[in-house]
C-alpha cells in the first residue's frame, strides 16, 4: 500500500466508549487533528499532533491486539476533513475484519461519500447555535444524513445541550431525526467532569423531547465521570 496522503494524528489509544449506544463498549481511538467548526463548547486540542501515513498509521494499529477491540473509532477533530487520506487507509484496515466507527459533525456530506463504504457505524452530532454558537448547520446535517441514509448505514445523532436550549431548535432536531428515522441521544454540556446544566432543565428538556420523538435517550458523558479517555 502506498499513498502521498498523510494525516496529523493526536493520539491512538485504547479505551471505553462514553457517550452514546455504544457506551462502554471497548475501542481503539484514532483521534484526528484539525476541524471545519470551532464549537464554543469544545475541549480538544486540534493542532498537536504526528504526521502519519497511511503504511505508518496501519502499523501502529495493528500493534494493538485487535481481537479484543469492538471498533475502531475515527474521532478528532473532525475525521472526515482527511478523507483523502482515509479513502487509502480504511480499505487496508478493513482486512482486519474490524468495524469502522465514525464520529463526526455530520456537516460534511461530499467527503462522507467518499469513504462511506468502509464505515459500519456513524454518530453524528447535531450542532445547535444555542450551545455551539456556529449558526444554524441544519442544511448541512440533512445533506449528510442523506447520504448516510443513501447507502444504509448506521447513524446516531448526539446533541450537547445547555440552559439555553430553545423550543424551535428541539423542533428542527426532531423534524430531522423523524425524516431520517434516527435516535436522538441528548447529552447535558460538561465543565469538566461536572454536568454544567441544572437537574430540573435535563428532565423539562428530556420530556420536552420525548413527547414530540419517542427515540429519544438521556445519555451523559459516562468516560468523564470515570476519568478516562
Amino acid at each position: 500500500m502506498t499513498s502521498e496522503y498523510t494525516a496529523k494524528i493526536n493520539e491512538i489509544f485504547d479505551s471505553v466508549q462514553g457517550e452514546g449506544p455504544y457506551i462502554g463498549y471497548r475501542q481503539l481511538f484514532i483521534r484526528f487533528c484539525g476541524c471545519n467548526l470551532s464549537c464554543d463548547y469544545c475541549d480538544t486540542e486540534f493542532n498537536v499532533g504526528e504526521d502519519f501515513s497511511c503504511e505508518k498509521l496501519l502499523h501502529k494499529v495493528k500493534s494493538f491486539d485487535l481481537k479484543f477491540i469492538h471498533s475502531i473509532s475515527l474521532t478528532g477533530g473532525e475525521p472526515l476533513i482527511h478523507y483523502e487520506f482515509l479513502k487509502s487507509f480504511l480499505p487496508e484496515i478493513k482486512k482486519e475484519n474490524i468495524k469502522i466507527y465514525l464520529e463526526t459533525n455530520g456537516t460534511l456530506d461530499k467527503p462522507l461519500k467518499n469513504i462511506i463504504n468502509f464505515v459500519d457505524i456513524i454518530s453524528m452530532d447535531i450542532k445547535i447555535d444555542s450551545c455551539a454558537k456556529i449558526g444554524d448547520l441544519f442544511s448541512k446535517h440533512d445533506a449528510f444524513l442523506s447520504v448516510a441514509k443513501e447507502y444504509n448505514k448506521e447513524v446516531f445523532a448526539k446533541l450537547v445541550f445547555d440552559d439555553n436550549l430553545r423550543d424551535f431548535e428541539i423542533d428542527e432536531c426532531v423534524n430531522l431525526a423523524k425524516k431520517y428515522a434516527i435516535p436522538i441521544i441528548l447529552q447535558p454540556k460538561m465543565s469538566g467532569d461536572k454536568i454544567a446544566v441544572s437537574h430540573d432543565k435535563i428532565i423539562e428538556i428530556f420530556n420536552k423531547f420525548t413527547q414530540k420523538y419517542q427515540e429519544t435517550r438521556l445519555i451523559g458523558q459516562v468516560h468523564k465521570f470515570f476519568d478516562i479517555r
